[in-house]
């Protein structure tokens, strides 16, 4: 039988997800350009706009999935860190 670290499958499962966050921060990082804006500026302005653009909308609703998936891998990381995990 082999024994197993919980803190080395910690590092391991974090390892993951940080790969995972850094795709993630590079496809925020180009919505960010490409707008020159913010989420939360962008965001307020596509609710605010009384004109139909498919295009602005279809990134919005594309940022905004990219943004939960940053806070859902952000709280694993965080969960994982503290040791808030079990392996089955």
């Amino acid at each position: 039988m082999i024994t197993v670290q919980k803190q080395h499958i910690a590092n391991w499962i974090v390892a993951g997800y940080l790969a995972d966050l850094h795709t993630v921060h590079e496809k925020l990082r180009c919505f960010e350009q490409k707008y020159s804006q913010t989420w939360d500026e962008f965001s307020m302005q596509i609710k605010k706009s009384s004109v139909e653009d498919f295009s602005r909308w279809d990134d919005y609703i594309e940022w905004k999935a990219y943004m939960k998936i940053n806070n859902e891998l952000q709280f694993k990381i965080d969960e994982v860190r503290r040791g808030n995990f079990e392996v089955a």
